[in-house]
């Protein structure tokens, strides 16, 4: 068996194999002898076919199984002795088999690009710095201090004002049309909440209890409802009852009624601790997003078109399932860019795979074991348990992630990572 393979692209080669007669000879005296022993012709007993008439009537089925063995036996060998890394189905057209004459066929094959060397020397990142401002510590102890807060109604009762707690009524109309869809009753809002739309909070502040109003609003561009984006509305509010807050003094007592702290210091100090976790694990995110963009942008190599296509059809998958497990429907700005995304999650696979291969980095039990005794040493876990979870499936998870964590490392080092409040603004 012989086969050449010649370049049409980096990501699509031909194949031309060519199979000596003998070797077909062979093979289809063997399948004629297999069918020959079930073979129910009639006027002679199963197994008591004359070789001929078996030839007659099961010629031309034999010749399409023994062509479709030869085309696989032939491709496997052109891949192997060539080296193919080949990532779809190949095309290929079987020609006919004739006796006494070598079967010769031609197939096209989409392969992963050959990328020899991954250029690491010029990598340069921006991100965020992972200090915490006091601010947020802040803003976090205000967060916990509304979610034990207690709620009554004023005496006597006032106007609405920021802090307070409101249950409305609403119809709105999107530009003069009624959406009977988006109206509700009993809605609980705070006034103060960051989320609530834009003037919606300024129109409710100074509405007294049973009183009725219309706010006018417009719905921002980027509205998850492709249907209101942009649009001004009139939401027409009557006002069922208003609440205050009233929020606990920041002492040892509330924070021992916030969790396990002897005092509000310690508390603080606990709160800083787990913003700034956040914020290194936020940044190590980051980092590794922006060194695959360098990656990328520092070594440009052609994908093949099946890879794209597959990643494409898995990134759908995910985004349906996602939106299902929220509760929300698909919108046309989740389509955005998506053959973008997929082409550079494939870039990022084969040159990650590639940089792996050429700085020889594997994943031995040693390293397996010692990612298992830090895991156990940060949750508290039994080391012996842990082991017995991570077999099988989810040990070949643990090693995929052993080696991404060793990639990272290798990146980390060679480039240049520079820290800019500007980074921070083009994430958020």
């Amino acid at each position: 068996m012989h086969s050449e393979v010649s370049e049409i692209s980096p990501v699509q080669v031909e194949v031309k194999v060519q199979v000596p007669w003998e070797r077909i000879r062979k093979d289809l005296d063997l399948t004629f002898s297999r069918v020959a022993k079930t073979a129910k012709i009639k006027g002679f007993r199963p197994g008591k076919v004359p070789r001929d008439v078996v030839r007659k009537v099961y010629g031309a089925q034999v010749r399409a199984e023994v062509a479709s063995g030869l085309i696989e036996a032939g491709l496997m060998h052109a891949v192997e002795t060539h080296d193919l890394h080949i990532v779809a189905q190949p095309e290929v057209s079987p020609p006919p088999l004739f006796d006494e004459v070598d079967y010769e066929f031609t197939a096209k094959l989409e392969v992963r690009p050959k990328v020899e060397s991954v250029d690491t020397s010029k990598l340069v990142v921006k991100v965020r710095p992972s200090t915490v401002e006091e601010g947020a510590v802040d803003a976090e102890i205000e967060r916990m201090r509304k979610q034990h807060a207690d709620l009554r109604e004023p005496d006597p009762m006032r106007p609405a004002q920021h802090g307070d707690r409101l249950t409305i009524a609403y119809t709105v109309a999107v530009e003069g049309e009624e959406k009977p869809e988006l109206e509700a009753s009993s809605r609980e809002v705070d006034l103060g909440d960051d989320e609530l739309l834009e003037g919606f909070a300024t129109g409710l502040r100074g509405l007294s209890v049973g009183e009725e109003k219309d706010i006018e609003i417009t719905f921002p561009e980027d509205h998850p409802n492709p249907d209101l984006k942009g649009k001004a509305a009139v939401f027409h509010v009557k006002l069922e009852s208003l609440r205050e807050l009233l929020l606990p003094e920041l002492d040892d007592e509330f924070a021992q009624d916030v969790g396990s702290f002897e005092t509000f210091e310690a508390l603080r100090a606990d709160l800083r601790k787990k913003l700034e976790d956040l914020a290194t694990r936020r940044r190590e995110a980051e980092m590794k997003d922006k060194l695959i963009d360098a990656l990328i942008e520092t070594n440009d190599i052609p994908v093949p078109p099946s890879l794209v296509k597959e990643e494409k059809r898995g990134m759908l998958y995910q985004m349906m399932q996602f939106a299902q497990m929220m509760g929300r429907q698909i919108s046309p700005s989740d389509f955005d860019d998506l053959d973008g995304k997929a082409t550079r999650r494939v870039k990022a696979g084969i040159l990650l795979g590639a940089l792996a291969r050429l700085e020889k980095l594997e994943v031995d039990d040693a390293a397996i074991d010692a990612k298992l005794a830090e895991m156990a040493e940060s949750t508290g876990k039994n080391l012996a348990k842990l082991r017995v979870e991570y077999q099988g499936e989810r040990r070949d998870q643990l090693q995929s992630q052993v080696l991404e964590e060793k990639l990272f490392a290798v990146l980390r080092d060679r480039a240049t990572i520079e820290e800019s409040t500007e980074a921070a603004e083009a994430t958020e």
